[in-house]
């Protein structure tokens, strides 16, 4: 315990022991030392800090929670032991340990329990908060060392392991959040899963029950502690996330109404992440045994995200999971036969095209001798720069959320929507990040907390946007075609002179687009077949008719000073009758390879829109 202020509190580093495996008991703790738990009490912790599997390695590490009662001062087993009387007390504890092997040939002092060719055992540390990377190789070395001594009953390396720790560790402010990020390489996830990172993690948002698979348990959970490391400041509040009966951090969170700009937790905190997925219902257990289904399937859980390497877990996965996300395969699979859900993980067309970008940038910088770091040690492509884009992408979610639901509560208060920028009204930032899934967001328990604690215009000081900034380009063609029929209303307004008013778009002139699928990575416009009396594309046309410019006769340019006559998307949209605009989902436009007779067009149509 350290002191401050008159103050007790309890150290970073919880306690140490070694896991044992038996070959009647299976496995137990052979010892432990902690200066705040006499002994341990944690019944599924052997069976968590040696996972199915992990003979198959030489090394291999482990993360999982534990639930402790800090008033009674006792482990938890399972979440049936929260009950009212102490939920306030109850809190989660972080365990990484490291499990090695040796034959039993080699020891020097060998018990009459040891039957079997081969001794496994596992050291483990506990701790308050995720500091895995910061320990792992500290912990494997000690492991090493415990094992290269041959004899087992000399156990005082694991307590000096412990009081190193505690000296290393002693206070929770100096721990910065980044330090929890050393170990998880995004570049890596982001390489193996391709689109595929996006879709687990809005599916995380979504507060469903993901189930993540693999033989190789260290991939398995720091996989899990990655995808947790993007959404800013949750990995540093995990206190509610080993049971879906604490909710401590919502009891104790209040309304920000300002930052300070050059504080970047400050304005963190106004945006109002974390986006806090693991509360009042959820469950994180990066590592789940076989003994704690009872866990999962618990009426009181709600949602959870879960690792496992037992293949029995695998098997209920039609029960037990919406979402399955196989690790040894790189694939995602959609379990719940919930439609809405299937349709929310479609990635917006600008998702794809932002990821696209992400994913090129991390295979032209892979450096296979250090996945953590580009192969050109730039910025651009590093660990701190996915963390940022997707703090940017999150920010311009959280900032249209709240710009939408602006506007929705002050529809038809002219008044209060004139203060709104007329882009955001007219662009629906929201839209583009896949309105099924805002759909099914705006009914989770995060993006309450999220709406409830925030400023209501919050738009005004974080632009709503989506990171990606392109244009769709079925939009970008949309508000072309519409551009060039107000060019050719003016023409044949001067065409037809003043006193008959402008003139309506005539179907005739209108060009017949066919909406076909073609390659989602490369839209392009085909162009239609040559002939005697039609052009190569658009462009070649415009360009023509900038060449013959000059040869035409000028005496009617004073009409262009008469007022420009406005055409309605109602008029646009009664021109096309024929003209499929769906939503921009592996498909483009592509133009016909028939031409139309378009000797109509007036000559004064000089301005090319499609350049």
């Amino acid at each position: 315990m350290s002191k401050q202020h008159g103050d007790v509190r309890p150290c970073i580093v919880f306690g140490v022991a070694l896991v044992d495996f038996h070959h009647t008991r299976g496995p137990e703790v052979e010892h432990w030392h902690s200066d705040e738990l006499q002994n341990c009490t944690w019944n599924n912790l052997p069976f968590q800090a040696l996972p199915d599997g992990s003979h198959s390695f030489e090394e291999t590490f482990t993360y999982f929670t534990l639930l402790y009662d800090e008033g009674r001062h006792r482990g938890l087993n399972g979440i049936d032991e929260v009950e009212e009387d102490n939920v306030e007390e109850c809190t989660t504890l972080f365990a990484i340990s490291c499990s090695r092997q040796i034959k039993s040939e080699e020891l020097l002092k060998k018990g009459v329990e040891v039957t079997r060719s081969t001794v496994q055992k596992s050291l483990v540390v506990i701790s308050r908060v995720p500091i895995f990377g910061q320990i792992k190789d500290k912990l494997s070395i000690v492991t090493n060392a415990l094992f290269l001594q041959r004899d087992f009953s000399d156990t005082s390396i694991i307590y000096t392991l412990y009081e190193n720790l505690k000296g290393m560790f002693n206070s929770a402010a100096s721990i910065d959040e980044s330090n929890l990020f050393v170990g998880l390489s995004l570049r890596k996830i982001i390489h193996d899963f391709r689109r595929e990172f996006l879709v687990i993690l809005k599916a995380m948002l979504l507060e469903r029950k993901i189930i993540f698979y693999g033989s190789n348990v260290e991939e398995l959970c720091s996989l899990q502690f990655g995808f947790i490391s993007l959404i800013p400041n949750l990995i540093s509040n995990l206190q509610d996330c080993g049971s879906p009966l604490l909710n401590k951090y919502e009891r104790q969170l209040t309304a920000c109404d300002s930052f300070k700009s050059s504080d970047r937790r400050s304005v963190i905190r106004f945006l109002g992440f974390p986006l806090q997925i693991f509360a009042s219902g959820g469950l994180f257990s990066p590592y789940t045994p076989l003994q704690q289904l009872g866990d999962l399937t618990s009426p009181k859980t709600k949602w959870y995200v879960i690792g496992t390497s037992n293949n029995l877990l695998l098997e209920q996965k039609d029960r037990l999971a919406d979402l399955l996300v196989n690790v040894d395969t790189k694939t995602v699979e959609t379990i719940s036969d919930d439609k809405l859900f299937t349709q929310a993980l479609q990635l917006s067309h600008q998702d794809r095209r932002w990821m696209d970008l992400l994913i090129q940038n991390i295979v032209n910088t892979w450096n296979e001798y250090d996945l953590s770091t580009p192969s050109t040690f730039q910025f651009e492509g590093s660990e701190d720069f996915v963390r940022w884009q997707f703090e940017e992408y999150l920010t311009g979610l959280l900032s249209s959320a709240k710009l939408d639901g602006f506007v929705t509560k002050n529809a038809g208060m002219d008044m209060i929507m004139r203060t709104i920028p007329h882009e955001y009204l007219q662009e629906s930032p929201i839209q583009t990040f896949n309105p099924a899934w805002v759909q099914l967001w705006k009914e989770t328990n995060n993006y309450r907390l999220f709406y409830m604690f925030t400023d209501d215009r919050l738009f005004d000081l974080f632009e709503p946007k989506h990171v990606y900034n392109g244009v769709d380009p079925l939009t970008a063609w949309q508000q072309k075609f519409v551009k060039s029929f107000k060019m050719l209303n003016r023409s044949e307004t001067k065409l037809s002179g003043a006193e008959h008013g402008p003139s309506e778009p005539r179907a005739s002139d209108v060009r017949h687009i066919d909406n076909s699928t073609v390659n989602d990575d490369r839209r392009e416009i085909d162009n239609p077949k040559q002939s005697a009396t039609s052009w190569m594309s658009w462009k070649d046309y415009f360009n023509t008719r900038l060449k013959k410019k000059a040869d035409e006769d000028l005496s009617a340019s004073t009409s262009y000073n008469q007022p420009e006559a406005k055409i309605s998307l109602g008029q646009v949209n009664a021109s096309m009758p024929s003209l499929p605009l769906k939503t921009a989902q592996r498909s483009s436009p592509q133009l016909e390879s028939s031409t139309p007779d378009i000797q109509s067009l007036p000559d004064e149509v000089m301005e090319n829109p499609w350049r």
